[in-house]
């Protein structure tokens, strides 16, 4: 077994002093608390003034001395309205956009038969970025935590787990997605204009609005929601279920199979952040899922079918994504169990 390079501490947590001799406690402030230092005998001591505050998970993050009930609640709120409205805004904008150029006419939007097009997918996407803008917002000045908390419990982007989870992630999805394209046998390549501008799209926009929907539904709905209660077990259960509903709802969609697909996606992803602490890898398995699907659509000139989520759309073949986000989340988890990652520290104090 080969050893673990030591942690680097979150960005407000200073380098802990040299451990003192098991069972000794160092001369500490008036006032400090008489209780043991929690964790194993002989470990590090916090530093002289600074109270102790036991690590906790991701999805327990806001639950802090300044916390209140209805800060979740508001950010809850203000993140759907601002889903909704930037939906409608974007949505019309784009509608408008695709009129001009001809991509659609004033008949088909009359009678509700919306054709997806590449203005209309940029809008779908940045629908969601400018809603990721908003949850940085509340999170860094409603929930008052620093801007990395939103990453993972360290304060910080972990780049080096992130690479070693795509290792695994992107060849099971081009694995995943090759043997969707050979049973549904999509047809012939059609790479006209329309492709190439849809493929624009996917590339440049939809690994950004993947991500945006993990740190707005995962990143702040979840641990919102986790809030209200106390407890790692609790708060994952809540938080998840809230998230997981917003999520599925958020997606539009009347189809009874498609909705409960969506829900197991949003269970899987809020296990996996709070199994590795944070959203790198939720964020990646999201983008590989979104990004890998839509460049087969794009090339089968299939983009409308493929994001078509009327009742009837879905169907029992929906059990074969089920079951491949779910197991990418497990083998995910079991990873990041084998390296040892961090899913648990101490907020920040302040927030």
């Amino acid at each position: 077994m080969t050893s673990q390079p030591p942690r680097r501490p979150a960005p407000w947590q200073p380098a802990p002093p040299a451990p003192a001799p098991s069972g000794v406690r160092p001369p500490g402030p008036v006032g400090w608390p008489a209780a043991p230092y929690p964790g194993r005998p002989g470990g590090p001591v916090p530093p002289f003034g600074v109270p102790t505050t036991a690590p906790v998970t991701y999805a327990e993050f806001y639950r802090t001395p300044r916390n209140r009930w209805w800060k979740g609640l508001t950010s809850i709120l203000v993140l759907c309205a601002a889903v909704l409205l930037f939906s409608i805004v974007l949505t019309f904008g784009a509608m408008g956009i695709d009129l001009v150029l001809g991509s659609t006419t004033m008949d088909d939007l009359a009678s509700g038969q919306i054709t997806m097009t590449p203005v209309l997918l940029l809008a779908s996407n940045l629908t969601l970025v400018l809603s990721a803008v908003v949850a940085l917002v509340l999170h860094r000045y409603l929930h008052r935590q620093p801007v990395g908390t939103l990453h993972s419990v360290l304060g910080r982007f972990r780049w080096g787990w992130c690479g070693r989870a795509a290792l695994v992630v992107v060849p099971l999805f081009v694995a995943y997605v090759g043997l969707v394209a050979l049973v549904e046998a999509p047809g012939p390549l059609s790479l006209d204009a329309t492709a190439w501008a849809f493929l624009a799209v996917v590339l440049l926009t939809t690994p950004l609005q993947a991500a945006s929907e993990e740190y707005i539904f995962r990143g702040v709905i979840q641990r919102a929601a986790g809030s209200w209660v106390s407890g790692a077990v609790p708060s994952l259960v809540v938080g998840t279920g809230v998230s997981a509903v917003l999520f599925s709802i958020a997606h539009f969609a009347t189809d009874v199979w498609l909705i409960v697909y969506y829900l197991v996606f949003g269970i899987a992803m809020s296990l996996l952040s709070q199994a590795t602490g944070g959203l790198e890898a939720a964020s990646l398995v999201h983008a590989a899922n979104n990004v890998m699907l839509f460049l087969v659509a794009t090339a089968a000139g299939q983009m409308s079918e493929g994001l078509d989520r009327s009742a009837g759309a879905g169907g029992p073949f929906m059990l074969v994504p089920m079951l491949v986000i779910s197991a990418i989340a497990a083998v995910l988890i079991v990873l990041a169990r084998r390296r040892g990652l961090a899913y648990r520290a101490a907020p920040p104090a302040g927030a």
